[in-house]
């Protein structure tokens, strides 16, 4: 999954910071498989950033995804800050358990640039979790991912990315899409959308294509 990541969006490498393996298996480990209700699942010293409800795994009941994050996160560099979690649980009679989760699928608090944090937001429609975020200054970018459990796991299954010059007004309508790249994949088809512009605004490619798509990527083995 880094490698699809890289392929949208090498200028934004400088912004984006994945902590160690080791750091983020010891917060994953504290979270339990099992818990009445949500607050069972949220480790110490962390909190929500969001939560939503939508049925995931088409039994009729409301599944939740959780974002957490440090309550101190403020307080630490971008490089040494704790990592946000992505908890996704599926409802039963009695509670709650465990049916994916990430310290990778959140960016960090100080990986949006100029613009700040660029967490933006989680969602669940029609069986699809999403996860969005927005950053950068003059040159704004931004990335949606969406997953969705089949075959037992939470899987990748949509990559949206866009970048542009947010000063530009190439619509005539207030719009910045100067230099734009943007890129809308769909990898259970391998069905993909590239629109790009110059910076002056000229239309380079607006094309629809079939891309190699390879195999699908799991919730716990995202990487950026």
């Amino acid at each position: 999954m880094g490698n699809r990541f890289l392929k949208y969006l090498p200028g934004l490498l400088p912004l984006l910071v994945c902590l160690t393996a080791p750091a983020q298996s010891k917060v994953l480990s504290q979270i339990p498989e099992y818990g009445k209700s949500l607050a069972d699942f949220i480790p110490a010293q962390y909190d929500t950033l969001a939560v939503v409800y939508g049925d995931l795994n088409k039994d009729g009941k409301d599944d939740a995804a959780l974002a957490l994050h440090h309550v101190k996160e403020d307080a630490y560099e971008m490089d040494a800050e704790p990592t946000r979690l992505l908890l996704v649980l599926f409802k039963d009679n009695t509670g709650y358990r465990v049916a994916g989760k990430s310290a990778t699928a959140l960016m960090c608090r100080h990986c949006g640039g100029i613009y700040g944090d660029p967490y933006a937001s989680i969602d669940i429609q029609k069986g699809v979790l999403s996860v969005a975020h927005y950053g950068g200054s003059n040159w704004r970018w931004s990335i949606e991912e969406k997953f969705r459990y089949q075959s037992r796991a939470f899987v990748l299954i949509g990559t949206t990315t866009d970048s542009y010059f947010s000063g530009s007004d190439c619509a005539g309508e207030g719009v910045g899409d100067a230099g734009r790249k943007f890129k809308d994949t769909n990898w259970i088809t391998g069905e993909q959308h590239v629109i790009e512009r110059k910076d002056d605004c000229s239309l380079v490619k607006d094309k629809r294509q079939k891309i190699n798509k390879g195999p699908l990527v799991k919730l716990e083995a995202y990487k950026r």
